[in-house]
């Protein structure tokens, strides 16, 4: 499906996957009010978010995120979006479930069709547009769930796969807060622009898309602050680890310190006072054991254990 157009009425609906050179000369030629600069937008890889304002059109340039199975993280997916009058355009590398979905549904069913696009090409973009924000929510709770796994497991689980967890999460939600902030200004320029070829009537609808974004940021900003409580407090229950272990081996090594201490001298290859004596090795050893005894007592005393 590299090029497909729908239509009802007086409405059409152009949608371009995988957008190709010859595509976009085609798309040159049906609608040549289309500035080139926008067209060579549509071949790049990942453009800014942008609304341009022309005379007779508007370009959109919009990024949503989509969730990469094989490496557990949100990517950014580019949407290129002509409107004018009676007149939709939408180009994007396929990657957005949504958008395909829908316009095969359209393809299929008439009825349907008609009642997406009887009503004109801008409430046809609300629409897509409504539906590719309801598609962000399931992926921000996602996140959502995965950061109150954490909350309820981080004095249970294994220090080193927690703190892996922590950074996998932090990393999706940095990655959907720069993908969906910058949505925000595309709809608030929506929300405030005047064209004649955007039904009026259409902006309590671009605040509710609007609402449904902020929504979804506010999460995100929320999300951040846990995760950084989150990251603070596996690095602390990390370190008092490292602490036990390093008092552990410090306990053991003032143990054997004075048998040590002792097995050293003794082991000289020196004549020693002594070493003919039968009951040395004895003398030796239970010295050590109280030496030993001794540097214990004195440690708990101190509270050092």
């Amino acid at each position: 499906m590299p090029y497909t157009t729908l239509t009802y009425a007086d409405v059409s609906w152009t949608n371009i996957v995988h957008p190709t050179q010859q595509d976009i000369d085609q798309l040159a030629t049906l609608f040549p009010q289309f500035h080139t600069l926008n067209q060579k937008d549509c071949l790049t890889l990942l453009e800014i978010p942008k609304l341009d304002q022309y005379d007779h059109y508007l370009f959109l340039v919009i990024h949503m995120p989509f969730w990469d199975e094989p490496v557990q993280i949100s990517r950014r997916a580019e949407v290129d979006i002509f409107i004018s009058e009676g007149t939709l355009v939408t180009s994007h590398r396929g990657e957005l479930k949504p958008i395909n979905e829908i316009f095969v549904q359209l393809q299929a069913d008439q009825s349907m069709r008609a009642d997406w696009m009887a009503q004109g090409a801008s409430p046809l973009l609300y629409r897509i547009l409504d539906l590719l924000i309801d598609y962000c929510r399931p992926i921000v709770q996602k996140v959502g769930q995965i950061i109150q796994h954490i909350e309820l497991s981080i004095f249970q689980s294994n220090t080193r796969h927690l703190l892996h967890e922590i950074a996998v999460v932090r990393r999706d939600v940095i990655a959907l807060r720069s993908i969906l902030k910058p949505q925000q200004e595309i709809v608030d320029k929506l929300i405030k622009g005047t064209w004649p070829f955007i039904h009026t009537d259409l902006d309590p609808y671009w605040g509710d898309i609007a609402d449904h974004l902020s929504q979804l940021c506010g999460m995100l900003d929320e999300y951040t602050e846990v995760i950084t409580g989150l990251s603070d407090t596996a690095d602390t229950l990390a370190s008092h680890r490292i602490d036990e272990v390093i008092r552990l081996l410090t306990v053991v090594t003032v143990i054997t310190l004075p048998i040590s201490v002792l097995s050293t001298v003794f082991g000289m290859n020196i004549v020693m006072p002594y070493a003919e004596m039968p009951h040395l090795f004895y003398a030796v050893t239970i010295s050590g054991i109280i030496l030993a005894g001794v540097l214990l007592w004195f440690l708990n005393k101190k509270n050092w254990l």
